[in-house]
């Protein structure tokens, strides 16, 4: 019966495969929020190369639409205290991505593994159950957050809306407000080592310095994580992201002296030839410093960064519409909470 059914819908998604006008039009690639970029490439950063042995399969790229060949109750597959319908295949189907649909097409052996598969996990799972580990709490919590993630498809983030109701001053209210996005001074990255001792840091610095012909002798990562008296900087290997010398919020913070040195030297990779006097987080010392690598500033104007923006708001609006309900819910069910620090305590070591 399972293998019947299976093979009659192969039928269905062949022939609507052969029906363009019946078919319902897919949504297109919703672009990269941070690149606004709808394609995609493979690893190597060039896009994919078809495979020859798929390439029929994908040449057309027509949507395919699912076509119901029974009525969603009837069961295609039964046995003791379990039953798989055709409702549940649909459903399956419906969220397949094209290329899947169309491997189903090509090969109907896919689409009874399909079924096979859903038999499979039917079985496990009610034999998963008869060992009681549905009560388990690594099973209650992936199935909460399962339930979470469907009531934001279809309740939560429909009811606060998409980028179609975010207009364009929307945009360019949020443009304006976050000047910081857009407009992006050089940046710099750096190496730093901390040393609370001056003939500790100039010592430090030798070694630094140390050179085999055109290259240093010494690994500066290797220094930073052996000589760093700072336990933050020793455990990145003194690795300081995104400084910057003109304001900027997202810059990671570093005493003026050691940020003016990095950014007065004018060759990547080199380290800055004498011992910088500083604090760090508030303890002072001595700086010793490699500059790694710069990063131009970036100017986005308003036209190029719409999209990017339509959908930040659209995001921004749905995540405060669901914080939102959580506080609704709070309040209703009259939640109160034990302080975590008396139900537990983490001990390091």
């Amino acid at each position: 019966m399972a293998s019947r059914s299976a093979l009659a819908l192969a039928l269905g998604l062949s022939l609507a495969w052969s029906a363009p006008a019946l078919a319902q039009p897919q949504p297109p690639a919703a672009p990269n929020l941070a690149t606004g970029a709808a394609v995609e490439e493979d690893d190597t950063g060039d896009s994919a190369l078809p495979d020859p042995a798929t390439s029929a399969a994908l040449a057309d790229h027509r949507p395919i639409t699912v076509v119901s060949l029974l009525p969603p109750t009837e069961v295609l597959a039964r046995g003791q205290g379990l039953s798989v319908t055709a409702g549940e295949l649909y459903a399956a189907l419906a969220d397949a991505p094209p290329p899947l649909l169309r491997r189903y097409v090509q090969d109907p052996a896919a689409l009874r593994a399909l079924l096979d598969r859903m038999v499979a996990d039917r079985l496990l799972a009610a034999e998963a159950r008869r060992l009681g580990l549905d009560r388990d709490a690594v099973v209650v919590a992936a199935v909460e957050r399962a339930l979470v993630s469907r009531l934001r498809a279809t309740v939560l983030n429909p009811r606060a809306g998409g980028t179609e109701v975010v207009t364009d001053e929307d945009v360019r209210r949020w443009y304006d407000a976050h000047p910081d996005r857009f407009h992006i001074p050089e940046r710099r990255r750096a190496r730093a080592i901390f040393l609370t001792d001056r003939a500790e840091a100039t010592r430090v610095l030798r070694l630094a310095l140390l050179r085999r012909g055109r290259r240093y002798r010494n690994d500066f990562r290797r220094l930073a994580a052996e000589h760093n008296a700072a336990p933050d900087l020793r455990a990145t290997r003194g690795e300081l992201h995104e400084l910057a010398r003109a304001p900027w919020p997202y810059a990671v913070p570093l005493d003026p002296a050691a940020r003016d040195a990095v950014f007065a030297m004018a060759r990547e990779g080199d380290v800055v030839p004498r011992v910088v006097e500083g604090a760090w987080q508030g303890t002072p010392g001595f700086f010793v410093l490699r500059y790694v690598a710069r990063r131009a500033p970036i100017e986005r104007s308003l036209d190029d960064s719409r999209e990017w923006v339509r959908h930040r708001i659209a995001l921004e609006r749905r995540v405060a519409a669901e914080q939102a309900e959580i506080e609704r819910l709070a309040a209703e069910a009259h939640l109160t909470r034990l302080p975590v620090d008396r139900a537990v305590r983490l001990d390091p070591g």
